[in-house]
């Protein structure tokens, strides 16, 4: 089976399950469950990259510390969609640098260790949680959030896809090699398309009309081209753990992190566009 027929048919799965949970649960539990989930996979993915294990596979795995760091960026994301961000992000986080602190401390067996895991697990719950709890804020706090939340996730995957299908038609300038040598200048520019054709097509012209054109354009470019950076800084990880897929849970994909990779910056820049530039228009 192609890689592309598998990526078909994993989104055959789970694109479903997403439009149950945007437009049929007037709630944001659901996309605040899929966000933990998906969430807790990606950490825990990101996790098993960073920290070191012995070559013959055995040693140290710290699975407790793992757990604790993925517990505390679930609760990141609870606590930020159930009392909004400004009051309880910083509290979360606080917390969760001096447990996890501690936690590293107290594995006295691991000290030679301890700076890397106690880096590994800081930039763990920023780079994953805090991103990821922006997820269920979209649909939780904007005004018609759900069809928000779609267009959010349509300039993520939208640009991969017309990324994927500009590169192999028309790539060959390569884009950035020292971290990911298949990308193109023409990929990289088709997916900027992608992401312009999502904000148009289904955002103003569709299901946002308060979204004025040019400001469709303006978020489907900043929006696309972020996707793009969070996609290369998953490339940049992995070259530096020297592993070709974060994971294997989603056929044709890899792990759950190489997935929302794209979507953990489109997402803030999307809920920040709107909160902060869109109510002056």
């Amino acid at each position: 089976m192609s890689n592309l027929t598998q990526r078909l048919l994993t989104a055959a799965v789970l694109v479903p399950i997403l439009v149950v949970a945007l437009f049929y649960d007037p709630t944001p539990w659901s996309i605040l469950a899929i966000a933990v989930l998906a969430g807790g996979f990606a950490h825990d993915e990101f996790l098993r990259m960073s920290l070191p294990v012995a070559p013959d596979g055995g040693g140290d795995r710290a699975t407790a510390l793992r757990g604790l760091t993925i517990l505390c960026g679930a609760a990141l994301n609870v606590l930020c969609c159930v009392f909004g961000p400004a009051q309880a992000m910083a509290p979360t986080l606080t917390v969760s640098a001096l447990l996890i602190a501690a936690a590293v401390l107290l594995r006295r067996h691991a000290l030679d260790q301890g700076a890397r895991h106690l880096m590994a697990c800081f930039t763990s719950v920023v780079y994953v949680a805090l991103l990821v709890s922006v997820w269920s804020l979209i649909k939780a706090t904007l005004p018609n959030g759900a069809s928000w939340l779609f267009v959010t996730l349509g300039i993520a995957f939208g640009t991969d896809t017309f990324a994927y299908f500009a590169g192999r038609a028309f790539g060959k300038t390569k884009l950035y090699p020292e971290v990911s040598p298949k990308k193109t200048v023409e990929g990289s520019l088709g997916g900027l398309a992608g992401g312009v054709f999502v904000t148009t097509t289904f955002g103003c012209l569709w299901m946002l009309p308060e979204l004025p054109v040019g400001h469709a354009i303006a978020l489907g470019i900043i929006g696309s081209a972020f996707g793009q950076v969070g996609d290369l800084v998953e490339s940049m990880f992995k070259r530096g753990f020297k592993v070709k897929d974060s994971g294997n849970l989603l056929p044709g994909h890899g792990g759950m992190l190489d997935r929302v990779d794209g979507l953990l910056f489109v997402a803030p820049v999307v809920y920040y566009y709107v909160t902060l530039i869109l109510p002056s228009v």
